[in-house]
């Protein structure tokens, strides 16, 4: 009996870091899904307001603590890649959310069903 006990606690032990870890990983994903979409609409409000500028005006662009003068049609475009580079990845971080999510949601599944099993076998 204490070979299954050991066993058991160590399927336990298991099924425990494995919920934590997918939910630390749920954790982290969502929050570098807030920052993308964060620095998708700063780009985008960023592109609007330049879009309402005479194409002759004089821009510039911030690189580290200087700045660079760029023409306009050139910035806009680079915000244009900016916010369809961030959508890729928004998508791609979707996926793995979604991924961990399965399996946090498998794990808890798992854990439940050990315990309930645990329970039944000791009435």
């Amino acid at each position: 009996m204490a070979l299954n006990e050991q066993a058991l606690g160590k399927i336990v032990h298991d099924l425990q870091s494995k919920l934590q870890e997918a939910t630390r990983m749920v954790a982290s994903v969502q929050a570098q899904i807030q920052a993308r979409e964060r620095e998708k609409r700063l780009s985008e409000l960023t592109k609007t307001e330049l879009g309402a500028l005479q194409p002759s005006t004089s821009t510039y662009k911030s690189v580290g603590k200087m700045f660079v003068q760029e023409p306009l049609p050139v910035l806009t475009g680079e915000l244009s890649t900016r916010v369809k580079d961030m959508e890729k990845e928004l998508e791609a971080l979707d996926k793995k959310r979604i991924y961990w999510e399965r399996n946090k949601t498998e794990a808890q599944g798992n854990l439940q069903e050990l315990i309930r099993q645990l329970q039944q076998g000791q009435k």
